[in-house]
């Protein structure tokens, strides 16, 4: 049994490399498109899977890079600790406002961000995500994202929700 799910694995890692999403954020959408437990629902769907596909993504980078962030302060590298401290920095609302990629991202990240204030980690990265999963979506010429993994990842879709 882990043999199988090991290769299977294996399978949707090459799949991600395949259409041309990075792995972790792939895995991110497989993981929520799959808690629908019905692939038919999720793409009558399309629109509020994205929104949930979106929202795990971004806390997971939020997440990843605060965590590196916070550990960078304390480094001996002068650049790896002003770095830190620039993304740990809470952006003003003229900052979101007027920058034109903040303020597209902005609606996002406060979906993602509700407890605490906008740091310019959470701008950054939310602008980044969101470019390259416009870019992924635009090769495929649609507007979703669930759609393009229920249509191109059918059988592993099955495969994973058939454990």
């Amino acid at each position: 049994m882990t043999n199988q799910i090991s290769h299977l694995l294996e399978h949707v890692v090459r799949k991600a490399r395949e259409l041309g999403i990075p792995e972790d954020m792939f895995t991110t959408a497989v993981d929520i498109i799959l808690q629908n437990r019905d692939l038919v629902n999720a793409m009558d769907h399309a629109g509020e899977m994205d929104d949930y596909i979106y929202r795990a993504i971004l806390k997971n980078a939020f997440d990843r890079r605060r965590k590196h962030a916070e550990a960078s302060l304390d480094s001996q590298d002068i650049a790896e600790r002003r770095e830190a401290q620039r993304d740990l920095t809470v952006l003003k609302r003229e900052e979101l406002t007027s920058d034109a990629f903040y303020r597209a991202v902005l609606p996002l990240i406060v979906k993602v961000v509700t407890r605490e204030p906008i740091l310019r980690l959470h701008a950054e990265e939310a602008s980044e995500i969101v470019l390259k999963l416009a870019d992924f979506k635009r090769k495929f010429r649609t507007t979703s994202v669930t759609e393009i993994i229920v249509k191109r990842c059918m059988p592993e879709l099955d495969a994973l929700a058939g454990d």
